[in-house]
């Protein structure tokens, strides 16, 4: 069964981020970005209070520096899996090696763009 990322019911969870995507309740950035070595998980919000969520691998055109001087470590996926609802089960990404970036659009059934 998939889990999601709200099961931390232990004390030794990781630290978590709660985006509300409100302004009223606590003022926060549209854009959030996560970096590692490889690769970031970036984050952003639209307008219309649906989520961008990018999973980027860093290639070469990245390795040698961003232009503000930032360099990271090069990147390359080796494996990837999608867990699907139905017909249900986790299915192995093909030619996995060969993406250097992910994307999917989230929409809450609380936002603004929920049908």
């Amino acid at each position: 069964m998939a889990e999601t990322a709200k099961n931390w019911p232990i004390q030794r969870a990781p630290k978590r981020i709660e985006l509300l995507g409100d302004k009223t309740k606590r003022p926060e950035s549209a854009q959030h970005i996560i970096e590692f070595p490889g690769g970031a998980i970036e984050l952003s919000r639209l307008e219309n209070g649906d989520y961008w969520a990018h999973i980027i691998c860093n290639m070469e055109q990245f390795a040698d520096g961003d232009g503000d001087g930032l360099t990271s470590a090069r990147g390359q996926v080796v494996d990837g899996r999608i867990d699907r609802v139905f017909p249900g089960g986790v299915e192995t990404i093909e030619r996995a090696n060969e993406i250097t970036q992910v994307a999917v659009l989230i929409r809450s059934s609380k936002g603004k763009g929920a049908a």
